[in-house]
């Protein structure tokens, strides 16, 4: 009768073992997943930009890199679909200094599609790129005085356009006496005013859009 007993309570022991030890097994492999889920969700999770979180600008992840591109390869922006500039407009006091000064220093060729008869004022319109300048004479509502503007153009309203080669402009504006500054940022890039003191700032950039 005791050895029966005996193998009861051993029965019962091994049966008590054997649950916890599926107990045991379940719950690791819950915590596995668990980690596995975890990682995962870190590795998808929409990237914080670290401007966002006061860091330091540093290379995008690939989330961000798809969505930029997105972005770029969109053909219209904003409220009414803004698809791209379609022309510049530049007010001067001197037509005929600035057309020399456009045509002569800068070599911009004039756009014959665009005439300027049906405006009640004298102007000219210049091809920059697949852009066009548009230069109006008429009352400057700025300071044209160099000394009324900031010295370095960046610090002032300015339209920037892309240029092959930086070193080939400076050139020729030392070559016509055209005074200018190079970016603050170090980029490539430099800084200078026409006859009318508005500013334009040229960057070296490859490849253009």
């Amino acid at each position: 009768k005791r050895e029966s007993m005996a193998r009861a309570l051993l029965r019962k022991a091994r049966a008590i073992m054997a649950v916890s030890d599926v107990r045991t097994s379940a719950r690791l492999s819950s915590r596995t997943r668990s980690s596995r889920d975890l990682k995962t969700t870190r590795k998808t999770a929409r990237p914080v930009h670290p401007r966002a979180r006061g860091g330091r600008y540093s290379k995008p992840s690939q989330a961000l890199e798809s969505e930029a591109a997105e972005t770029t390869s969109s053909k219209t922006t904003g409220i009414g679909g803004f698809v791209g500039f379609h022309h510049i407009g530049v007010i001067c006091e001197n037509l005929e200094k600035s057309v020399e000064f456009y045509r002569n220093v800068l070599g911009l060729p004039t756009d014959p599609s665009r005439p300027h008869d049906n405006l009640p004022f004298d102007g000219h319109w210049f091809s920059l790129g697949t852009e066009t300048i548009h230069l109006m004479e008429l009352p400057n509502p700025d300071p044209s005085d160099i000394s009324d503007r900031p010295e370095h153009g960046g610090r002032d309203r300015h339209l920037c356009v892309a240029v092959e080669s930086v070193a080939d402009l400076e050139v020729t504006l030392k070559k016509n006496n055209v005074k200018y500054t190079k970016s603050k940022s170090g980029r490539p890039a430099i800084f200078f005013r026409d006859p009318d003191a508005n500013t334009w700032e040229c960057l070296e950039t490859q490849p253009w859009r």
